[in-house]
């Protein structure tokens, strides 16, 4: 039989595994901006079913180096507590990527969610989601399934 000088590729793949690992692409990753004494057990969890690398960061500390070292898909931050300062966050966000989504928790308070709509707007801030209770793990899950979404890296995930 004459190939006429053209081999086989498959003949010169040798480890299937090692190509699978080139084309595999990077993980991403989430900043949770949140207070120290938080319980991010429900966060972590779904990061992690999601493939998604957990970034946290006190809430306290400059996060705009950690922005630009992560370059996360999203950022979740507070808007209760003492220590939280979820407005900074979102100034943040609007001075480093007003395209990047941000999920803030809050406890339903309408005066927290006027404010919201009050510094989004200040900072145009264009992906804003706010849920009542980070147990919602529903609304979680669609908010990062969505930004994983719009970075074009979605791939199925097993279940």
């Amino acid at each position: 039989m004459v190939h006429f000088g053209i081999t086989p590729v498959i003949e010169h793949v040798s480890d299937v595994s090692s190509f699978a690992s080139r084309i595999d692409p990077a993980r991403s990753s989430v900043l949770i901006a949140r207070g120290d004494g938080f319980d991010n057990l429900a966060l972590d969890t779904v990061c992690d079913f999601l493939d998604l690398d957990a970034e946290h960061v006190s809430i306290e500390n400059e996060i705009f180096p950690v922005l630009n070292a992560v370059r996360p898909i999203a950022v979740i931050a507070d808007l209760v507590g003492d220590s939280q300062d979820g407005y900074h966050i979102m100034k943040l966000i609007g001075a480093y990527d007003r395209d990047l989504p941000v999920l803030l928790l809050t406890d339903g308070d309408p005066a927290l969610l006027g404010a919201v709509d009050a510094v989004r707007e200040i900072w145009g801030l264009t992906r804003v989601t706010t849920i009542n209770d980070e147990c919602d793990l529903g609304l979680l899950m669609d908010f990062l399934c969505h930004a994983v979404r719009g970075t074009g890296k979605a791939r199925m995930i097993q279940i």
